[in-house]
């Protein structure tokens, strides 16, 4: 064996004695292999070996990072497997003999348990070759060998570590004291090593550091009053094998000199095969050896990749796209044109859609995308524009099943089910791809022009949307892009109604699918910045073409009709922009109040009282999924695998639901045929909450169809034409990016204009807005904290009429409140938690890329920046690559899919802990995520000014944001007991919070209601049903939840049954509770009537506040009628039921007592002596000596009340 490399340092050499109040440290960002003149390497006079390289990768989230510590020609002979991906004696006879060193990945678990570490036991124990372990590799090699794997000090993961080193092996010529990131829990004992294992690199256990500041790549770190802790085994190597081990992780993006570890691993094996003739031979990796690689080389599916360049010379595209820029003056509120043109009502089965950059500005909200399968005319009442073929498609993963429903001329048809099998399109993520490459093989010629029909370049079009799929994919589509997972029997569906006998069906597989989508090939777009509006339209050349997987033809079947349609929208769009009109179009519009229109239904939306921002408060009428204490418990749970070792990061999650009614039938089947009442929730999510990726997607259901729906929803068929629709509606407001792909960025220079760039931009981290009074205690200003205000009161600010630079009380307040969000968003961005969840984020992403994405390409341009938003602030990281050419966007997608930021770190693991921490609760849309997957388009020939045989750029994009900050509804008809049709959402609002070792139970709770409060307001804030904004201020102001809380318990308790409804006052409205109530306190008192009629419920009312006053409650503890009925004043109706059960014990009922007891009246009686000596002061200063008129206007001057007046001379 050759003589191991460098030699092992005694401990009692580190120096101790380093300064730790502050360490100055210059690290790169991404690191950089950076020398020192002071150190050599052993091989810097030979040659590396272009040496083969397997990379054994233990499903982890962080693997694929090494390959950037490759160098460029290295890639070429590195292949990654999983560690159960070959039964060990395959792999010794048939894999291992082709590669000349290994490299032990990462891993989740344990290195003794077989299921976490695989094949690499086996390798450490037989293999005599180089090997490089890292983390659990590292472990790995440590128990292989003899040592103990137990407990580190404390767990650390995503934090920065000062290394010490002994210069040797893969430390060799690397700085003392250079930064890495640790991600453990479990170490090696360094007093517990056997004889044939050596130290290399020790770390203190003080891993809470933080960088202050990490902008142009340096980083700062203070240490002050931080106390030196125990000393952790950070790396080891055995003493006659060429096995090499480190604790923390060198591919990290915050570790330094990574590639420089890298290299002197190459060296090491160099070294090692110095003395075996193979410096000078160039050995390959065979091809076949090269397909087993979990990164492939080429493409493994039956699709068409789109060329990023189209060749002039081939025939014409099946497929054209025509896109008319209407004239810059010309430029209505979106929200207009959306809600005039394509809003639908709840009887049209019909799609829309609206990608919505509600937030302006913003850097990442310059475009709104929108469109639908219907298109009503603006300038034309009740006109239809014919419109082009389109398609509306859902998937569900359990039954394997995509349903697809074709438009044509704005009609539905009937659905295809189509069955994905196990070959080429065994899952929707291989079905969406097919379907797209039907458009990829002879790319979308595109034809652009302007106001006037002059024709316009290509490259003029600023966006990268040609059209495509719009739509979301729900987080249980991870059973078909997370390889290794298999869906848990507690998450199977047991409905029959996808079975061959066609039972009734009413899984959520229909009422919410797992992936949902528009195809579509018509749509107007919104550029915010050059305030520019587009019109474009999808051409099918050969209108007999059958798009493969979608059963018929799509597009325009003519460019005449594509002409028509844009024309007719351009002429809506100006009609809309010179109307003066209120931005909402009334005649949609479902609510009550100043907003509201006249006519004949019930209201759509119940009048919800505004509450306080409390964890009592956000939960009322909402239902969380889980209590407080079970959320509490699952977060010490989490806490739990991540100290074994089983994760770094666990995003934990719940939802807050609460059923809406939305709509009551009634004669007259004209009304509201336009209107969607989800629409209206939209509009206050999007002005109370705006974000860069807001949309409202409003998509039918397969739940109406016969097939699906025979004995659905109590035994109806919904086959009339007027019936209400099923529906799934999302409103987002969404501030996080999940994954762009595109041309490069604006910010980053480039030649190459064939590249494909994908961006994400992962959210960790998260702080409210400083809003409200921030006033001294002996001040006030008035302002209170609500919802959707303006946290800085400009109009107030510009107050300059008192001497001094913050003179007014407003100014003062404004001035605290602008130092309290500074204060806020220097905390996030020094957090260490905060820091911690991002990073770990950043560097799964980073991981995830590299699956697609050409390794040295991925890049973090910007890591951990505060951005903010209307209501939060949070720590944004960017992370970008250019894809492989044989890569396509979905393909992309689904390397990607779900949202790290969803999941934790590693992926797979945690998913798989999630499924049972939160108790296989279907998560669906939430954590997902929503946007288009467009297709590829390319300059008409007549638009082209280059020669022909040069070859046309091709332009291809996808854009989707997290599904976060959103609710979704759930519609469905139903019947009440009147056989009334009623319409009701099932509406969800989604939140959650990664959890690491450093987290708090309690304050992530708190983050967990933040989040949804965002959201969750905007649904039952009351203001916007038309309650004057000062009033329901002061019922805020008010109202205490807790109290009500008590009360019902109260009602409970007394009458001995529970309430009928989730909601207080809702349970109350019809008076019978009351009733039962007054009964209980005195038998027999009212005779209780059932009944709908309003009359006849408020009657029960007021008879319940008869026998209140019979208990002798005061009349001004008590509410009337209108109150309760009309929801005007609760809180007067939960102090009334307080006061009824003192007043109640007081007379004698046997009741328990809310609050205090009644104390007994206080009687003190005087003699008529004394009471006639007091008459003249009493009068004197309570009438006085004012004068005036009396109430008959007859006479005026000083009243003689009660006895003399003593201004009033008396006559002799």
């Amino acid at each position: 064996m050759p003589t191991p490399v460098g030699s092992p340092i005694s401990p009692d050499t580190v120096d101790r004695s380093m300064d730790l109040d502050t360490i100055n440290i210059t690290a790169t960002i991404p690191p950089t292999a950076t020398s020192t003149s002071a150190t050599t390497r052993a091989t810097d006079n030979r040659a590396l070996l272009p040496l083969r390289t397997l990379i054994v990768d233990n499903y982890d989230s962080y693997t694929f990072n090494l390959l950037q510590l490759f160098d460029e020609d290295q890639l070429k002979n590195v292949v990654v497997i999983r560690n159960d991906q070959f039964q060990w004696p395959v792999f010794e006879q048939e894999i291992l003999p082709y590669f000349d060193q290994i490299i032990l990945s990462p891993g989740p678990g344990r290195p003794e348990r077989t299921q976490d570490f695989g094949i690499c036991t086996q390798i450490l124990q037989t293999s005599h070759i180089p090997v490089f372990g890292v983390c659990l590799g590292h472990q790995g090699l440590g128990w292989t060998h003899g040592a103990a794997v137990t407990y580190g000090p404390e767990p650390v993961h995503g934090q920065i570590a000062n290394i010490k080193h002994d210069n040797s092996g893969i430390f060799q010529g690397l700085p003392q004291e250079f930064e890495a990131v640790r991600y453990h829990s479990l170490v090696i004992q360094e007093n517990d090593l056997p004889d044939t294992l050596v130290a290399t690199a020790w770390c203190h256990s003080f891993p809470l550091i933080a960088a202050d500041n990490l902008s142009n790549g340096s980083v700062h770190i203070s240490n002050v009053d931080r106390v030196l802790g125990s000393k952790v085994l950070m790396g080891l190597r055995h003493k006659t094998l060429p096995h090499h081990g480190v604790q923390f992780h060198p591919e990290s993006i915050c570790t330094q000199y990574g590639k420089r570890m890298m290299a002197n691993f190459f060296s090491i094996a160099t070294e090692f095969y110095a003395d075996q003739d193979r410096l000078d031979q160039a050995l390959i990796i065979p091809d076949y050896i090269h397909r087993l690689s979990v990164i492939p080389t080429e493409s493994t599916v039956a699709h068409t990749v789109p060329s990023p360049h189209h060749s002039l010379k081939k025939k014409s595209s099946p497929y054209s796209l025509l896109i008319q820029a209407l004239d810059p003056s010309v430029f209505p509120a979106p929200e207009k044109v959306f809600s005039s043109l394509f809003l639908t009502g709840p009887r049209s089965k019909a799609a829309s859609w609206w990608l919505d950059s509600a937030r302006q500005p913003h850097p990442m909200a310059r475009f709104s995308f929108m469109g639908g399968v219907e298109t009503r005319s603006a300038h034309v009442q009740d006109s239809i524009v014919p419109g082009s073929t389109q398609a509306v498609i859902q998937y569900s993963t359990l039954h394997k099943e995509v349903f697809v429903r074709r438009y044509h001329d704005q009609t539905p048809e009937s659905p295809m089910s189509v069955k994905l099998d196990d070959g080429s399109s065994g899952t929707f993520w291989d079905w969406i791809s097919n379907v797209m490459a039907e458009f990829g093989k002879d790319n979308v010629e595109t034809t652009v022009e302007g106001p006037n029909g002059e024709p316009r370049s290509f490259d003029s079009v600023p966006f990268d949307f040609f059209a495509g799929m719009v739509g979301y994919l729900g987080y249980e589509m991870k059973r078909e892009s997370l390889e290794g997972y298999h869906t848990p029997v507690e998450q199977e569906c047991r409905c029959l109604g996808h079975s061959d006998d066609k039972s009734p069906c009413s899984c959520d597989c229909v009422k919410q699918p797992d992936a949902s989508f528009v195809l579509a090939t018509q749509a107007v777009v919104f550029d915010h910045v050059d305030r520019r509006v587009y019109v474009l339209g999808v051409v099918n050349n050969q209108p007999g073409r059958v798009l493969d997987g979608v059963g018929g033809s799509i597009g325009f079947d003519s460019w005449e009709d594509c002409r028509n349609w844009i024309q007719d929208v351009s002429r809506s769009i100006v009609h809309l922009a010179l109307d003066d009109s209120p931005t909402f179009n009334r005649r949609n519009s479902t609510l009550t109040g100043p907003l509201s229109h006249a006519g004949k239904s019930e209201p759509y939306l119940i009048k919800q009282r505004h509450r306080r921002q409390s964890s009592a408060g956000l939960l009322s009428p909402f239902k969380v999924d889980v209590t407080e204490r079970d959320y509490l418990r699952a977060i010490q749970d989490s806490l739990d695998y991540i100290h074994e070792g089983e994760s770094y990061e666990l995003c934990l999650t719940t939802q807050f639901r609460a059923k809406v009614p939305l709509y009551q039938q009634v004669e007259d089947k004209d009304q509201h045929v336009h209107g969607d009442p989800a629409f209206d929730l939209y509009r206050i999510l999007r002005k109370l909450n705006p974000a860069p990726f807001s949309a409202f997607l409003s998509l039918p259901t397969a739940a109406d169809e016969p097939v699906l729906a025979q004995g659905y929803r109590h035994g109806r068929v919904p086959d009339v034409e007027n019936e209400l629709v099923s529906k799934l509606i999302i409103l987002s407001s969404s501030p996080e990016r999940f994954l762009k792909i595109g041309q490069r960025p604006d910010d980053e220079e480039t030649t190459d204009d064939t590249s494909r760039t994908v961006e994400m931009k992962p959210i960790k981290g998260t702080v409210a807005v400083a809003k409200g009074c921030f006033c001294k205690e002996d001040e006030g200003c008035g302002v209170e904290e609500q919802e959707g205000d303006s946290a800085d009161h400009t109009q107030d600010e510009d107050e300059d009429n008192t001497p001094g630079i913050y003179g007014t009380v407003r100014d003062r307040c404004a001035e605290a409140r602008r130092r309290e969000d500074k204060s806020r968003v220097d905390s996030l961005s020094k957090n260490i938690k905060e820091r911690a969840e991002n990073l770990m984020i950043v560097d799964l992403i980073r991981n995830d890329l590299a699956h697609v994405c050409k390794a040295k390409s991925v890049r973090v341009p910007y890591l951990m920046h505060v951005e903010s938003y209307e209501t939060v602030h949070q720590l944004v990281t960017t992370v970008r690559g250019e894809l492989f050419d044989h890569v396509d966007n979905t393909q992309a997608v689904r390397a990607c899919f779900p949202p790290g930021s969803m999941t934790g770190a590693p992926k797979l693991r945690s998913v798989q802990l999630l499924d049972s921490l939160e108790h296989h609760v279907r998560r669906g849309i939430y954590s997902g995520c929503l946007g288009y997957i467009g297709i590829p388009a390319v300059a008409t020939p007549s638009q082209r000014s280059i020669d022909s045989e040069t070859k046309a750029r091709v332009r291809s994009a996808a854009d989707l944001s997290v599904v976060i900050r959103t609710a979704v509804l759930s519609v469905e008809p139903q019947e009440d007991k009147e056989g009334q049709t009623l319409l009701v959402g099932d509406l969800s609002v989604g939140a959650g919070g990664a959890l690491t070792i450093l987290s708090d139970a309690n304050e992530e709770w708190r983050e967990v209601l933040l989040k949804s409060r965002s959201v969750v307001p905007s649904m039952s804030d009351q203001r916007k049903f038309g309650i004057d904004r000062e009033i329901a201020a002061k019922l805020a102001s008010k109202y205490d939840v807790g109290r009500e809380v008590e009360a019902r318990q109260w009602i409970e308790t007394v009458i001995d049954e529970p309430f009928p409804y989730e909601g207080f006052q809702q349970s109350l409205k019809d008076g019978v509770i009351l009733c039962k109530l007054m009964n209980v306190l005195i038998p027999g008192f009212i005779k209780i009537k059932s009944s709908k009629m309003p009359f006849v419920q408020m009657e029960n009312i007021a008879r319940f506040l008869e026998g209140c006053e019979k208990l002798g409650c005061p009349k001004h503890d008590l509410f009337q009628t209108i109150d309760l009925y009309e929801n005007k004043n609760p809180g007067q109706v939960v102090d009334a039921i307080w006061s009824l059960s003192r007043h109640a014990a007081k007379a004698g009922c046997d009741t328990p007592i809310l609050g205090p007891k009644l104390s007994d009246k206080h009687e003190v009686e005087f003699s008529e002596e004394v009471l006639n000596a007091g008459k003249a002061v009493i009068n004197t200063y309570q009438y006085g000596y004012s004068g005036g008129a009396n109430l008959s206007g007859q006479r005026s001057g000083r009243r003689e009340i009660g006895g003399v007046d003593p201004g009033r001379t008396r006559s002799p």
